[in-house]
């Protein structure tokens, strides 16, 4: 290919899948090619399929360049418009293209190529396998709901789009950006986080914990520690992209989470705690992954209102509760990770802390405070029912990666042979 069509590969969450890129008409389309780029960081074969007023709003040529294939305009005797991508992404959606999608029309290359897309799944559904019950062998099809404020609360729009048969049929939509009274377009990053985890979709609920959990000294003081969040989040992104339903609970003082993520702030310890046993009593989860920096110690009480600033003050502390512990007791069952950070400690030392906690958890994430101020090195340790492997992983990226597929290859160990998944 010409290098000057190439993008830098990110990832490959979309390795070997084809995605139908479908643009409508409205301002937002000029968003496309970096949609159409991005999809392709991640390995997609990306075709652009537009109706005529999209070429109004961008050109062909700029679609051409960010495909690196031509742009399906109009439809020949090559029959185009019979689905042969994995998934369909229409991005922006006007309110014309959803209702008529909603009606089966197909009058131009967009809403034909849908109604293969559904046409096709409804033959899988129905005819390949009649007890088809999931979505594994779906096109599926993302809508983008793009306009004016009083277009996107249009009665008979929003009764398409919240149509209780989306799921069955295979469509999803992407809920917009509302702002200055209109529907915009989501984030890039959110489309294509959306699009990886629809093609990869795994049937596994994954926990991820992050960021520091504050205790109060009283109404306007806390201590914390350093820790934002930043891996939790890295982690959570990656199962989510490689198709796991995640929900990440994350200390509100820290980072914000992309709003893809389905993600529960907390503001101390007690909320911690309290949104950890809620979770896990309320959703059957595969794997929990408890990296949240959790506090060890609190003050015995709690002093009301704000303390006055004047001379020393002394505090006494008493230990937390270990909310691992805690979780481990009431779910023996749980596959889970916690991670150990300990400082001014020797490598071997670290490693041997490590193997003793995974005699309790499935997997050990060991850190040295010294080894994280130039990069993020870690150590994930193997309980010996695992194999008692090392992993040296070396960024936050790394560990996130790294991790996700030994969990992953955990669920396959179990769906093979048909055991307790710890």
């Amino acid at each position: 290919m010409n290098q000057d069509l190439q993008v830098k590969n990110l990832g490959n969450y979309l390795e070997g899948k084809k995605v139908a890129l479908c643009v409508t008409g409205g301002i937002a389309a000029i968003e496309t090619p970096k949609i159409a780029r991005h999809l392709r960081r991640y390995g997609a074969k990306v075709t652009a399929y537009v109706t005529s007023s999209a070429l109004k709003f961008i050109g062909e040529t700029a679609l051409e360049w960010a495909t690196g294939k031509p742009v399906v305009k109009e439809l020949s005797g090559l029959a185009e418009h019979i689905c042969s991508e994995d998934i369909v992404l229409v991005a922006p959606a006007t309110l014309n293209t959803i209702n008529k999608i909603y009606s089966g029309i197909a009058d131009d290359p967009v809403t034909t190529l849908i109604a293969s897309a559904l046409g096709t799944n409804k033959i899988y559904s129905n005819q390949v396998n009649p007890d088809f019950s999931g979505t594994e062998k779906l096109k599926p099809a993302i809508l983008a709901p793009t306009m004016h404020e009083s277009l996107y609360e249009n009665p008979f729009l929003q009764k398409n789009l919240s149509n209780e048969l989306n799921s069955d049929y295979g469509i999803h939509i992407i809920e917009p950006r509302l702002e200055e009274h209109k529907a915009k377009i989501p984030k890039i990053e959110d489309i294509v986080a959306e699009t990886c985890n629809i093609l990869n979709k795994k049937p596994s609920k994954i926990l991820v914990t992050g960021g520091a959990t504050p205790v109060k000294i009283d109404d306007v003081r806390i201590i914390t520690n350093k820790f934002k969040g930043a891996l939790a989040v890295e982690i959570a992104k990656e199962a989510y992209h490689r198709g796991h339903d995640v929900t990440l609970l994350l200390g509100k003082t820290g980072l914000k989470a992309p709003s893809y993520l389905k993600t529960i702030y907390h503001e101390d310890y007690d909320e911690y705690r309290d949104n950890v046993f809620k979770e896990l009593s309320n959703t059957s989860y595969n794997a929990a992954i408890f990296s949240a920096a959790v506090a060890d110690y609190t003050p015995v009480q709690k002093f009301d209102g704000k303390i006055p600033s004047l001379g020393e003050l002394e505090i006494k502390f008493k230990q937390t509760k270990k909310i691992i512990n805690e979780v481990r007791e009431l779910n023996p069952d749980l596959f889970m990770v916690t991670f150990k950070l300990m400082a001014k400690i020797s490598q071997e030392d670290l490693l041997s802390v490590a193997r003793e906690r995974a005699k309790h958890y499935q997997i050990v994430v060991a850190n040295r405070n010294e080894d994280m101020k130039d990069a993020h090195t870690a150590y994930i340790v193997k309980s010996e029912s695992m194999g008692g492997e090392i992993i040296e992983a070396h960024d936050k990226n790394d560990i996130a990666e790294k991790l996700i597929k030994e969990i992953e290859g955990q669920m396959k160990n179990k769906n093979r042979h048909s055991q307790k998944f710890i």
